[in-house]
């Protein structure tokens, strides 16, 4: 569902059950691996200031999972109440880097930055430093230019400046690693427009030699690649397989639609009412963020599955992402209903397109997870690449035994992992520690072949991702330092 929808339902709950006491702050939407939730700030209206009663989970019907108790919203009431009479609220002082961010930077005579303008303004910095050409001035804009790296928008058009400005003040490999940088930002996009300007630059840079030999020729070469449109609906991978009468009846009942740049295909939280293959362009998917406009978290070329959902039997399935046109584009729209008769018939296309929306949710889980969701896209890619399996536990099994390298490191999806010493548990007695939803065990161990402190028993009617352990070791030999951290890091 929507946010708007959520968020007037979650207020009718309160209203019911709780009367005028509660209201609700904020709502935003939780990326899980077995789907999405939505987690609410609750508060107690009050006439002097409002009072924080926490953050709760809430359902797909708007209610909260736990609601809180009398005694919480009492307590937060007390706390509020001593808060108050200690005088706890002292004013902030600024800090300085907050004068710093307001102030005229004189080095290059522009004011820094506007918040509402970054790509301007960072283009800006970087002319004032390049037109005035003393080391100062670019030294300057050295300095300024990484503040607008934390805009997801303009990252890319951002270190391509800076490469440009290592350049001039004599730091080649430096210039070079950030135009490398700014190559993989538009390749997660397929900005192939400005792909190919980075490009060029890295070749005036490098030189036709080095530059052919590089990750940046690589990355234009496979983007161009990807763009190749589809001749028939049947190339695409999710729906081979189907015999001719099958292949018949999907042609005769698959509409092309043409797209503009810009043009929105499907709103996150509309019914799912449709399953879409990209024939030709590039349709981006789009995640809606706690605030500030939604999040591009990858682009998909032609031979995408869109919109699985609304043919796996979901009761009021719903879109859990926006879908844009990036470029002139074209897809194949599908009625669910007539996709769902052949499901029907053929257990393959059922598997597949089963597999493909698992495979969409763990994507979209990892897109917005505070580490993982900072990789390049082709990185989670081959992340998703080691993937062996998704079980729902029917009992009580164990996953990873204790003094033993693991075979697989696990993603918990629903329920949770109980830790045991013992390499043979009793499972009657209490675990050590548990593991629940959306959480890792055993990557590091995986990662570095060695063996694990702790058996791990999979609950039953916990569902459990399993990725491969030889595949991991693999992708970990191949990728920089930073990708290795951030996965021994999960655990």
């Amino acid at each position: 569902m929507s946010r708007e929808h959520i968020l007037d339902a979650l207020k009718a709950h309160l209203r019911r059950d709780f009367g005028a006491v509660l209201a609700v702050r904020d709502v935003r939407r939780r990326r899980r691996v077995a789907g999405e939730s939505w987690i609410a700030s609750i508060i107690v209206a009050s006439t002097a200031a409002d009072i924080v009663v926490g953050e709760f989970e809430v359902d797909d019907d708007g209610a909260m999972v736990a609601p809180p108790s009398v005694d919480r919203i009492v307590e937060a009431i007390r706390q509020r109440a001593e808060s108050a009479a200690a005088g706890a609220k002292k004013a902030v002082p600024i800090e300085l880097d907050e004068f710093a961010d307001m102030m005229v930077d004189s080095r290059i005579g522009l004011a820094v930055p506007d918040p509402d303008d970054s790509a301007s303004t960072a283009a800006v910095v970087h002319e004032r430093a390049v037109a005035r050409g003393d080391k100062a001035s670019l030294r300057g804009a050295r300095d300024i230019l990484p503040r607008f790296l934390a805009e997801a928008e303009v990252r890319g058009q951002t270190l391509m400046l800076m490469a440009d400005i290592e350049r001039l003040l004599g730091e080649p490999g430096l210039a070079a690693s950030y135009l490398e940088a700014a190559a993989r930002d538009f390749a997660d996009r397929f900005d192939i427009a400005q792909l190919e300007l980075c490009a060029l630059a890295a070749s005036d840079l490098l030189g036709a030699d080095a530059y052919a030999r590089s990750t940046i020729a690589t990355l234009l070469d496979q983007n161009l690649a990807r763009l190749h449109p589809l001749t028939q609906l049947f190339d695409a991978q999710g729906l081979r397989g189907l015999t001719e009468n099958q292949q018949y009846w999907l042609e005769n009942n698959a509409v092309l639609r043409a797209l503009k740049p810009g043009d929105v295909l499907v709103k996150e939280g509309d019914p799912s009412l449709t399953v879409f293959v990209v024939k030709s362009g590039l349709v981006s998917v789009l995640l809606e963020t706690a605030s500030g406009p939604p999040r591009m978290v990858r682009c998909c070329y032609p031979g995408w599955l869109l919109g699985e959902s609304s043919v796996l039997g979901e009761k009021g399935a719903r879109c859990t992402a926006s879908l844009r046109a990036e470029r002139t584009t074209e897809v194949w729209a599908i009625d669910a209903g007539v996709l769902a008769m052949i499901m029907g018939q053929n257990d393959g296309l059922k598997m597949r397109i089963s597999a493909t929306k698992h495979i969409h949710r763990i994507d979209s889980f990892f897109s917005m997870h505070e580490s993982l969701g900072q990789l390049d896209v082709a990185v989670r890619d081959e992340i998703l690449g080691c993937l062996h399996s998704i079980q729902v536990i029917e009992e009580d099994s164990v996953a990873i035994t204790a003094g033993e390298a693991p075979d697989f490191a696990c993603l918990v999806a629903r329920g949770e992992l109980a830790l045991f010493a013992e390499a043979i548990p009793e499972m009657t007695q209490a675990p050590l520690a548990t593991v629940g939803s959306d959480q890792f065990f055993g990557l590091r161990d995986a990662l570095h072949k060695i063996a694990s402190p702790r058996t791990a028993v999979a609950k039953r009617g916990s569902t459990v991702v399993f990725f491969d352990a030889e595949r991991l070791r693999d992708l970990a030999q191949r990728s920089p330092e930073n990708v290795v951290a951030t996965l021994e890091r999960l655990g």
